[in-house]
């Protein structure tokens, strides 16, 4: 389920059980041990630091380990902020929906119809296509110029929203938009998503995320930074584990793409509210998950896409939707079972490949499979 930001950038409770450190307020069940254990490899393995949230059916089990800052010796806590990255789309393709159940927007306008002139080709480019990824966009990340300066290490170079996803806008199409079958992961869709939501309400994405879906749910460590660095506690991102920190990244570079930061059990509330129909209409949540593309893969492991959301079928037979994140120095899996009773967000201050050996790797693969499939 490893569909993220960082994907194209390089080219990727009734019973509470309360874990912190070793410490656990509660028996810890069968279950909860083996999770617990799983945690303790993937920190073994190298990942600095492990947050994790759980739920099964009335059972909730939160987890941390490790280090939030490695230099420091700083231990993990459950309300250090992680950047979720491409779990941030869920967000942003909420507000989207929002706004078509408001009749501000339809799935099938064009972008050339709300943002004139902003892309190539955008008189044929709908509001689902941008959504689900089959717009034929290319992405700002496979454009020299644009992540020139960040791939030289200027990591808080910044550009304007409206400038990505012109200059992104302008590269050649991958394919004609909707083209049966196929599909291009673009984070410049989520720019031009981003910059439609800024348009038709008049306030800044940061402002309608907070006011749409932050606040009313009580998202007290969610928001969508303006600085470089994060505001309040939140967890040192590290490529390669304990060593190159890549916590100050410019805002402008992920921003509606996977600018979020958050912590599992506030990811976990904005998606039981989204499941639950309490942030749109049940019309319009099916709609998010009803497939459009099938994603090439093992029959085993099927993943689909559908609005701003990823549908996937596990080995242990599975279904589930849901979003994952990842970017240097953060990774983040936040997935939901189809019949809402099991539930997983986990996030890890490591990321991109040389961030995770291959014992790592496996270790984060484990914790997921057992939290859904166990």
């Amino acid at each position: 389920m490893k569909t993220s930001l960082r994907t194209s950038m390089l080219v990727s409770a009734a019973a509470l059980s309360l874990c912190l450190g070793a410490a656990q307020t509660h028996a810890a069940s069968p279950v909860n041990t083996k999770l617990a254990k799983a945690v303790d490899a993937a920190v073994a393995a190298g990942i600095p630091g492990v947050s994790l949230y759980v739920r099964r059916g009335a059972e909730t089990t939160i987890l941390v380990r490790g280090r939030a800052d490695v230099a420091r010796g700083t231990p993990m806590t459950p309300i250090d902020g992680f950047r979720v990255g491409s779990v941030t789309k869920m967000f942003v393709a909420t507000v989207i929906m929002q706004l078509v159940a408001e009749h501000r927007l339809a799935l099938d306008d064009t972008v050339e119809q709300h943002l004139p002139g902003l892309v190539r080709n955008g008189g044929a480019i709908t509001y689902a296509e941008l959504l689900s990824h089959t717009s034929g966009l290319p992405d700002y990340f496979s454009n020299k110029r644009i992540y020139g300066p960040y791939e030289r290490g200027n990591l808080t170079f910044r550009w304007s929203h409206a400038a990505i996803a012109r200059i992104s806008g302008a590269d050649k199409p991958i394919f004609a938009p909707g083209a049966r079958g196929r599909f291009a992961y673009s984070n410049t869709g989520y720019y031009v998503l981003g910059l439609t939501i800024e348009k038709l309400t008049g306030r800044s994405l940061e402002t309608e995320l907070r006011r749409r879906i932050i606040r009313p749910l009580g998202l007290t460590h969610t928001a969508l930074p303006v600085t470089n660095v994060p505001t309040g506690p939140y967890a040192h991102g590290y490529t390669t584990p304990g060593k190159q920190e890549m916590t100050a990244i410019s805002p402008s570079i992920l921003w509606a793409a996977g600018g979020l930061v958050s912590t599992p059990t506030d990811i976990a509330r904005f998606f039981r509210a989204l499941d639950s129909g309490r942030l749109l209409p049940g019309r319009l949540v099916r709609a998010m998950r009803t497939p459009r593309v099938t994603l090439p893969g093992p029959p085993s492991h099927r993943q689909q896409i559908g609005l701003g959301v990823f549908v996937s079928t596990l080995p242990c037979g599975t279904a589930t939707w849901g979003h994952g994140g990842d970017l240097p120095g953060y990774t983040t899996q936040a997935y939901m079972s189809a019949e809402g009773t099991r539930q997983i967000v986990v996030a890890v201050n490591a990321g991109e490949e040389s961030g995770f050996t291959p014992a790592a790797a496996a270790a984060l693969d484990k914790l997921v499979d057992l939290a859904l499939c166990g």
